[in-house]
């Protein structure tokens, strides 16, 4: 169950971003802001060229609309929703590894999984200390 939290809190990535932008609540972003935040970060993490700006920030808009969908989507329940979002999480690096360069797809890959990572510690710590 823990994994696919994880996956989902990753999908979003928008976590990573508000750890980054500040004290903004996930909730109180549009999709827009998730998406156009992800694609700065990218943008100068990952050195794109503004060609691949413009196809980044469809992608992310895009798959950023998707979590919000199935955030909110009630039907659903809880493992049905991780899967969704651990495919969905799998799609967008597949149109993102027709973006970017190898070079700069693997350091996404590696940047990914230490978020992932960092999200980890955050839950752990926050479940730790809820005792």
């Amino acid at each position: 169950m823990k994994k696919y939290l994880v996956y989902g809190i990753l999908l979003s990535l928008a976590l990573f971003v508000f750890a980054t932008v500040g004290a903004q609540k996930k909730n109180e972003m549009t999709t827009e802001e998730m998406a156009g935040k992800l694609t700065g970060w990218m943008k100068t993490n990952l050195e794109l060229t503004d060609n691949q700006v413009g196809q980044v920030q469809t992608i992310n808009l895009k798959y950023a609309n998707k979590m919000m969908e199935l955030q909110n989507d009630g039907s659903s329940n809880k493992k049905q929703k991780m899967r969704a979002m651990k495919a969905d999480s799998d799609a967008k690096d597949q149109e993102l590894k027709r973006v970017l360069t190898a070079d700069q797809f693997q350091s996404w890959l590696v940047k990914k999984d230490e978020a992932k990572k960092a999200l980890k510690e955050k839950i752990k710590e926050k479940q730790s200390s809820s005792y």
